[in-house]
């Protein structure tokens, strides 16, 4: 064990690893801002769909529904198909549906648009995460994958924000467009990618193979309980707060600013998390972020410099926790990561359709408050779940 330790704090990355680490970062950039857009300008969309805001939120569950249907679709093939050409026609493929996503005129087109994002967005994911495993060293995975996902945190402290600017001034549908237009540039960066992964293996590894690598049943389970709890707040803080103090979706963008540069901030606990376990501490962080779920309702009352404040230690905890399952996830076999991150992103998004319908009613009927407290019950699940088999050696 210390062997492994002092392997894990030397270990660094090469130029071309760095290099190909930041073209799937500014992949998972994309999906990130239009995954996560349409929170701080959803009121602005219901008003112009003349619709309520719970109607946006079953459309943009639409956009999970997707990814999740794409994703466990594709995952027995994903260890079959290059990885570079997949991500290259998925990202374009991505580019068309934002573009639809920009002339929808109801809500029921909305979803449709959205519903085609996500199925381009199945396939990209898995293939980013399971590229990142491909590409670095076991002593330098949760790095590796830090590096990846910190694209979310980019998405919420520059693309979030631009796109709630863009939506006070030119519209949602400008954002949209905009989004699009960076999806083109994504799949260009793709051509620098190696073309290894992939088309390797004789035949794609089952849903079967990869459910029974250690720990990754467990790690599924917590996964949908935390993404349950995660898009369930999100989704829904940015008009909880429109509606307390009469704000335009500029505050919903200074909240996702400020979650992304707390996510962004966490990068510097990667390498701790290679050297102690990511196992080891994941029941403390997801109970810690229970506790932020109840405290939530309070902070957003209390004005919006408390919610800011908040929202930034969401994002340190929430990369902290997104790295713990991530990491632990694509450090199994190299034959079977395209198939077990697969699985990870349809879980992940029947989690984000789970939230944006069964959610988006406990918002409707019961308010801001009841919703926290259920997502901080999501979380304790997911505490459990870790403490019932707390050793580095339960996931892959």
């Amino acid at each position: 064990m210390a062997e492994t330790t002092l392997d894990a704090a030397g270990a660094k990355f090469t130029g071309a690893q760095s290099r190909h680490l930041a073209c799937l970062m500014l992949g998972i950039t994309v999906v990130g801002i239009q995954a996560l857009m349409v929170a701080p300008m959803l009121t602005d969309m219901a008003r112009d769909l003349g619709v309520g805001p719970a109607a946006i939120g079953r459309a943009h569950g639409a956009y999970g529904a997707g990814v999740a249907l794409a994703a466990l679709a594709a995952a027995p093939r994903l260890d079959l198909w290059p990885r570079r050409p997949t991500l290259i026609a998925a990202m374009l493929a991505l580019g068309a549906a934002l573009v639809a996503a920009a002339l929808a005129a109801d809500e029921w087109m909305l979803a449709a648009a959205l519903g085609a994002c996500g199925l381009a967005a199945g396939v990209i994911l898995p293939s980013v995460y399971a590229l990142a495993g491909d590409l670095s060293p076991e002593a330098l995975r949760a790095r590796a994958v830090g590096r990846v996902i910190t694209g979310w945190s980019l998405a919420l402290v520059l693309g979030v924000p631009l796109a709630a600017v863009l939506s006070d001034q030119l519209g949602w549908r400008g954002a949209f467009a905009a989004l699009a237009g960076l999806a083109a540039l994504s799949a260009f960066s793709f051509l620098s990618m190696p073309r290894r992964g992939g088309g390797a293996a004789s035949a794609g590894a089952g849903y079967r193979q990869a459910l029974t690598q250690p720990g990754v049943l467990r790690l599924l389970l917590v996964t949908l309980a935390y993404m349950i709890a995660f898009y369930g707040t999100y989704t829904f803080l940015s008009d909880h707060l429109r509606g307390l103090h009469d704000a335009g979706a500029g505050l919903g963008g200074l909240v996702a600013l400020a979650y992304g540069l707390g996510f962004g901030a966490a990068m510097v606990f990667d390498g701790l998390l290679d050297r102690l376990g990511p196992w080891r501490v994941a029941a403390p962080v997801f109970v810690l972020l229970a506790l932020l779920y109840v405290a939530q309702p309070w902070a957003a009352a209390a004005g919006p410099t408390a919610i800011l404040l908040l929202s930034g230690l969401w994002g340190v905890l929430n990369h902290i926790g997104l790295n713990i399952i991530v990491s632990q996830l694509s450090g199994g076999p190299e034959r079977t990561r395209g198939a077990v991150m697969g699985l990870y992103s349809g879980v992940t998004y029947i989690a984000h359709f789970l939230a944006g319908a069964a959610m988006g009613l406990v918002y409707a009927d019961f308010g801001f408050t009841v919703l926290a407290v259920v997502a901080a019950c999501w979380l304790t699940l997911a505490a459990a779940l870790t403490l019932a088999r707390a050793s580095p050696q339960a996931a892959p």
